[in-house]
């Protein structure tokens, strides 16, 4: 639901949640000490009536100087307590002066209490006594109580003012000292997002507050995802260029060779056809490869249980026939079960054994091993090559990553193959790791979940 609120500042945000709570406690403990106030003065009041009524049942009072006299007896003040008296007859003698004035006031009673208010008197204590004759009613004023509430209010309102200058003072340094950590973060991150192409340093990490101290890390967690990201992207770009341009140079250098000599020396068109066939297939390898990758980014993978064994075992013998080194096929005869892409998987397998005959020599052998623990099975794809130094190994999944630095174009290959690999086992929630092989050599070992301990 939209609102066209505008949005509030930390300064404005804590100013108005100090001034409501500031605010409600100062009517707390209004409406608290003015109970407590009401209450005592009710009971003394009560008291006092108790005291007055006993000395009105043993006294027949019928004038002013009976009540005075009273009235002095009970220790009550004559100027806030008198009686009216309505006797048998319907009339009314007040002992009080100007007591007819009181008779003809005004007045309205607080509910669920003896209080009552008389126009032009003020707040009184209201009691009736039955005695013999006469019908006593009595009033106790309560001028004490509403003097102490009047002072105890102007107090409180004296103070919550004061209380809310210098509260909007501090909150005004208290709400500068909590936005700066949060001003400099956003303004960084402002800088950052400006410049998306250029790597940035981190963001400022305050100590306090925490929350903001956890936010920065975030932050600076997501620029360092970010810049590395955008590192990964230029290189892919400049290793991906370099790989295309070799070939496109060849064939245009070839395609130039027989439009200049064609003509006069006809011998040099075949040669120059095998380079431009040569190198237009490796750039077509090239982009198939780049496509796969493209295509994994974005693969959805459907994992179901198959059978790894069968599968290897078919990719074997498939694939015997086209190399010149002899593949060795080794599993138990039960049923491996892992779920996985039986597509993906095989392109895996295919992958693995293309980098073993590559870098194997003619008559070494290649053992594909299959193996079932408890809740996980591996493939095993073994070579007897060169073998991969450890250096290697961290970086030997990344994309147009040769252990050859110059680029060497004595093995064929465009460095993509590996990174494929890693990206598939990734999408079938597995996971590739490469040991050396004895005495010499790479094994390459993908992990795959059993089907019955997937969840």
């Amino acid at each position: 639901m939209s609102t066209n609120r505008t949005p509030r500042t930390y300064a404005d945000i804590i100013r108005h949640s100090f001034t409501s709570l500031l605010i409600t406690i100062g009517l707390i403990i209004v409406l608290t000490v003015s109970i407590t106030l009401t209450v005592d003065q009710l009971l003394r009041a009560q008291d006092q009536a108790e005291r007055l009524s006993a000395s009105l049942q043993t006294t027949q009072v019928s004038n002013f100087k009976d009540w005075l006299t009273v009235n002095r007896s009970s220790g009550l003040n004559s100027h806030n307590t008198f009686v009216l008296i309505k006797n048998n007859d319907g009339s009314t003698t007040s002992l009080l002066p100007h007591g007819s004035e009181l008779v003809k006031a005004s007045n309205w009673s607080i509910p669920f209490t003896h209080l009552v208010y008389i126009k032009g008197w003020g707040l009184y204590f209201s009691e009736t006594l039955q005695t013999g004759s006469h019908t006593y009613y009595l009033f106790i004023g309560m001028h004490v109580l509403v003097g102490n509430l009047h002072v105890l209010i102007s107090v409180l309102i004296i103070a919550i003012g004061l209380s809310l200058l210098v509260g909007l003072l501090y909150v005004r340094r208290l709400a500068k000292s909590l936005s700066a950590p949060t001003i400099s973060l956003a303004t960084a991150a402002q800088q950052a997002a400006a410049n998306p192409d250029v790597s940035q340093p981190e963001l400022p990490q305050p100590q306090e507050p925490v929350e903001v101290a956890q936010l920065a890390r975030d932050f600076n967690q997501l620029l360092a995802a970010q810049n590395g990201r955008l590192e990964r992207e230029r290189q892919f770009i400049s290793d991906a260029s370099h790989e295309l341009r070799t070939p496109i140079a060849t064939i245009r250098g070839n395609l130039k060779l027989i439009e200049r000599r064609g003509q006069q020396h006809p011998e040099v068109i075949p040669e120059s056809l095998g380079f431009i066939d040569q190198e237009s297939l490796r750039m077509q390898h090239l982009i198939e490869n780049l496509l796969h990758l493209s295509r994994a980014d974005r693969a959805e993978v459907d994992l179901k249980p198959l059978d790894l064994a069968k599968l290897a075992q078919a990719v074997v013998t498939h694939y015997q026939p086209l190399v010149s080194q002899r593949v060795t096929f080794a599993s138990s005869d039960q049923p491996v079960m892992v779920n996985a892409d039986a597509d993906m998987l095989h392109q895996i397998l295919i992958a693995l054994l293309d980098n073993a005959h590559k870098y194997s020599p003619s008559d070494q052998q290649i053992h594909v091993i299959v193996k079932q623990t408890a809740t996980t099975s591996t493939v095993t794809v073994a070579d007897h090559g060169p073998g991969i130094p450890i250096a290697d190994r961290e970086h030997i999944f990344e994309r147009f990553y040769r252990m050859d630095a110059s680029r060497s174009t004595k093995i064929a290959g465009s460095g993509l193959g590996l990174a494929i690999v890693s990206q598939l086992v990734q999408l079938n929630h597995g996971h590739i790791t490469i040991t050396d092989n004895d005495p010499h050599g790479a094994c390459f070992t993908v992990t795959l979940q059993n089907a019955t301990a997937a969840k």
